[in-house]
């Protein structure tokens, strides 16, 4: 592909028209986009080896390869039960970092060097940014058959304009986790409101100063933005050629001005999340609280055994007594990168993983997804009750709340760099340096930046 500086010229503007694509987000640019990536005379050369010669049901039989990278172990699980399955396709899946620990470099590295795999592991946040990149394909063709099978919100998320860029897994609703005990003892049961979270905060600070009443996540970015999410927030916003960008809006504002109070009355935690030490206060009782994703229910049998049976689930609170909204922390999908030559049977996989019964199944057990697919909710293992969480039906819960998710939140371009600096930012802002405000104006300032330095407008918005 990089033979002749013909086809390096066709390389760039296939980039080039890859980044307008994401910008103005037009069917008519991504059509473009499509055009210059799909099936040209450079991309039919790509790799062939690795990604195999042959989509199923073509002329001359033969094993079709597909290469997946990703990194949940559960993964390769369904992976070896779909080869087991299907002897016309092999998947071989691939082990790499966490995407924002390295995994999403090393895929655009591969893009760039035309051997890069089918298939990858993608958050929803991350997928703009890889389009701006050119590194995904377009099967929106042949994607079209299974849309059906997910709900309207997850199928967005691999999606641009209309146009999908692979096939969603899995969702991040939102509940409140809780501490039976703790809440028994100071005579409390969930909160319905945030008004009535920040009371029940009071009361359990004012008994016992030791004990947090819930754990700030705000190191974590996408607990943030699954914060501001429930409140109607969106921080991106493509307009005709220009990134609006606003973390600053007032759906945020109000998240930031309340959290900003309880911070400043110490009765929350700004630990922080995901640590040893922030495990062991789960365990201990020393955190009566969490208002995050389905997935957090793994990590919580997980790092605090000893908690079994003290941890209940609850509905998010709301802003307004009588609202049902609720945010979305994380989720995933199984994207195409430019130049697969197998999409038909890149879709066939990923849509089988994403949708077969013994493969959720096993997702479910082992990852604590839920499911983008809507047969998902009716799988055995969701209709369980859990003995960590007191023998309840959690699943009932994070149903509910993952039908409730506002739509219209849009992720940005440059989302790894919104992710540091958030991480950065409001970590030190929740542990008394600084103020979220200012952190999250400094956020917006530097995002702006970042995506005019990739050659694309931005503006405040």
């Amino acid at each position: 592909m990089w033979g002749s500086n013909r086809a390096s010229r066709s390389s760039r503007r296939g980039r080039q028209t890859a980044r307008h694509a994401a910008v103005a987000v037009t069917i008519a640019a991504l059509t473009a986009l499509t055009a210059c990536g799909s099936d040209s005379d450079s991309g039919d050369k790509t790799d062939k080896a690795a990604q195999g010669d042959k989509a199923p049901g073509s002329q001359g039989g033969g094993t079709t390869q597909l290469d997946f990278w990703g990194w949940n172990p559960a993964y390769e699980k369904a992976v070896t039960a779909f080869n087991a399955a299907h002897p016309d396709i092999h998947v071989n899946y691939n082990k790499v970092e966490p995407g924002s620990k390295g995994g999403y470099a090393k895929m655009l590295a591969a893009v760039k060097a035309n051997n890069a795999p089918c298939l990858a592991q993608m958050g929803y946040e991350t997928l703009p940014s890889f389009l701006v990149e050119g590194a995904l394909q377009d099967v929106d063709k042949e994607a079209a058959g299974v849309k059906s099978k997910y709900s309207a919100g997850a199928w967005s998320q691999m999606s641009v304009a209309g146009k999908a860029y692979g096939i969603p897994v899995d969702t991040g609703p939102v509940a409140m986790f809780y501490r039976t005990d703790v809440f028994a003892k100071n005579g409390l049961t969930p909160p319905k409101t945030w008004d009535e979270f920040a009371q029940q905060a009071d009361k359990v600070h004012t008994a016992d100063p030791a004990v947090a009443y819930s754990a700030f996540g705000g190191n974590d970015p996408w607990w943030y933005a699954g914060m501001a999410w429930q409140n109607g927030g969106s921080w991106f916003k493509p307009e005709g050629d220009t990134w609006k960008v606003s973390l600053t809006e007032p759906g945020t504002q109000k998240v930031t001005q309340y959290w900003q109070q309880l911070l400043d009355k110490k009765v929350v935690s700004a630990d922080p999340t995901f640590t040893p030490d922030w495990y062991k206060r789960f365990g201990d009782g020393s955190v009566a609280s969490y208002v995050g994703p389905v997935w957090f229910t793994a990590l919580l049998e997980e790092n605090a055994k000893d908690a079994a049976g003290k941890w209940a689930v609850a509905p998010m609170p709301q802003w307004d007594a009588n609202g049902k909204a609720t945010g979305n922390i994380g989720g995933s999908g199984t994207a195409v990168l430019k130049g697969c030559k197998n999409t038909k049977a890149a879709v066939a996989f990923a849509d089988w993983m994403s949708s077969d019964t013994a493969s959720l199944t096993t997702l479910v057990k082992d990852a604590g997804i839920y499911p983008a697919a809507t047969s998902g909710a009716s799988l055995d293992a969701m209709q369980q009750p859990s003995a960590y969480f007191g023998n309840t039906k959690i699943y009932d819960i994070f149903k509910e709340s993952a039908a409730q998710a506002p739509a219209g939140w849009q992720w940005g371009p440059t989302m790894t760099q919104v992710s540091a600096d958030l991480t950065d930012r409001i970590g030190k802002a929740g542990a008394g340096n600084g103020k979220l405000a200012d952190a999250l104006t400094g956020v917006q300032g530097t995002t702006i930046k970042a995506i005019q330095d990739k050659g694309l407008k931005a503006a405040a918005g």
